[in-house]
C-alpha cells in the first residue's frame, strides 16, 4: 500500500518506454538461459512470486534456484501486451505474455516493478501467474 501511495504523489516524467526496454532486456536475458544473468536483473533484496512455485522468493539466492529449474529446458517468452508506467526512480509494467517450453505453450499475466538505483534499474518485485480459464 505504501508505494502505490507513493506513486501517487510523483510526477511523470520519463518515457514510458524505459519500463518496456528493462521487460524486453528480461525476455532476452529468459531466452538466452542464464539463470545468474537473469537473477542479475533483481535488486538484492527482490522478490519473486513466480508462475511456476507456490513460494515466495525474496534475495538472489532463492530467484536462483527457481530459474535454474525453470531453464532445465529452453524457454521462449511471447509478449502479448504491456501497460508500462514510468516515474522519476520507480518503473512498473503490467500484462500479459506466454511462456513456450517443453512444447506446450502457458498464459500468464505479469507485473514488474523496477527501481533505479545509483542510475542502474533494478527489479524489486515480479509477479506472475497462469491466466484462469474463463468461467
Amino acid at each position: 500500500m505504501r508505494l502505490i501511495h507513493k506513486l501517487g504523489n510523483l510526477s511523470k516524467n520519463m518515457s514510458d518506454s524505459i519500463a518496456s526496454e528493462l521487460f524486453q532486456k528480461w525476455v532476452n536475458t529468459i531466452k538466452d538461459g542464464d539463470a545468474n544473468q537473469v537473477v542479475n536483473l533483481y535488486h538484492e533484496d527482490g522478490i519473486l512470486l513466480g508462475t511456476f512455485s507456490d513460494k515466495e522468493r525474496v534475495g538472489h539466492e532463492l530467484i536462483l534456484e527457481y530459474f535454474e529449474n525453470l531453464l532445465e529446458s529452453p524457454v521462449e517468452v511471447e509478449i502479448v501486451s504491456e501497460h508500462p508506467i514510468v516515474f522519476e526512480s520507480v518503473a512498473v509494467n503490467s500484462g500479459f505474455y506466454n511462456f513456450i517450453t517443453k512444447g506446450k505453450t502457458i498464459n500468464a499475466r505479469f507485473s514488474f516493478v523496477y527501481q533505479k538505483d545509483n542510475d542502474e534499474w533494478k527489479i524489486v518485485s515480479h509477479h506472475s501467474s497462469v491466466i484462469p480459464e474463463s468461467a
